[in-house]
């Protein structure tokens, strides 16, 4: 009996020092999440008045698309912000846990996330699921609301030291506009032509019933025979 209820106020201690504490991240999250959109959608707006009247055919608009995903649409490309769900800590051995911020308070290290996610505009358009996208950033919050992210460009070094600085909207600016930058800067390249120039009819057909070729930011496009020599 005895080591039952020491097996059952160990549980009551793991409630209270992981489950109260990964509620709170969540909480914190949600809410870093709802200032996202929120600096999306005013960016979209201001895009949008600002440029429509140099080109009315380059489209800009923000959308949500559920409780955990909301996007930017530019020209071409698509800023896709989304949150994870669940809380998660860094793998062991990470240089976080060297840090005076995290060794006061090992629980700071807990973090939930949120992704910027860079995808053409035409893979959303016509569901072409092979198509490939970029991680541009992930945005780390802990119970403190102070951040880290992790990403492309200047975002994989501007904000890397954790705990210096609670998360706000004049931040979150920065980094969605940094976003936004990569985004652009990132083009389209056509793969050599001898690397494509073989296809199947059936892999033709298939191409087009799926609106398109394979496309990525990255790749350009892919036929599917291309891909597979390639991971052999």
């Amino acid at each position: 009996m005895e080591e039952e209820n020491s097996n059952y106020n160990q549980i009551l201690e793991k409630l209270e020092s992981k489950a109260s504490i990964k509620q709170e991240i969540y909480r914190n999250t949600v809410e870093v999440f709802a200032l996202a959109k929120k600096v999306l959608s005013k960016t979209a707006s201001r895009l949008h008045q600002d440029y429509s009247v140099k080109d009315p055919s380059v489209e800009v608009f923000y959308r949500e698309t559920n409780q955990f995903e909301a996007e930017l649409k530019f020209s071409g490309d698509m800023l896709m912000l989304s949150m994870h769900s669940n809380i998660f800590n860094f793998e062991p051995g990470h240089s976080i846990f060297q840090t005076s911020y995290v060794k006061a308070d090992p629980t700071l290290s807990y973090c939930g996330v949120i992704y910027l996610h860079n995808f053409l505009a035409d893979s959303i358009k016509y569901n072409r699921l092979a198509d490939e996208g970029m991680l541009v950033a992930r945005i780390l919050v802990n119970k403190e609301k102070r951040f880290i992210v992790e990403g492309e460009g200047a975002l994989g070094f501007l904000y890397e030291v954790f705990g210096d600085d609670v998360i706000n909207e004049e931040t979150l600016t920065d980094i969605l506009e940094r976003a936004i930058l990569l985004c652009l800067n990132n083009d389209l390249q056509l793969p050599p032509y001898a690397q494509v120039k073989d296809v199947t009819l059936h892999q033709k057909q298939s191409i087009m019933a799926a609106s398109g070729y394979p496309t990525g930011k990255r790749l350009g496009y892919q036929f599917k025979s291309e891909t597979q020599q390639n991971n052999q």
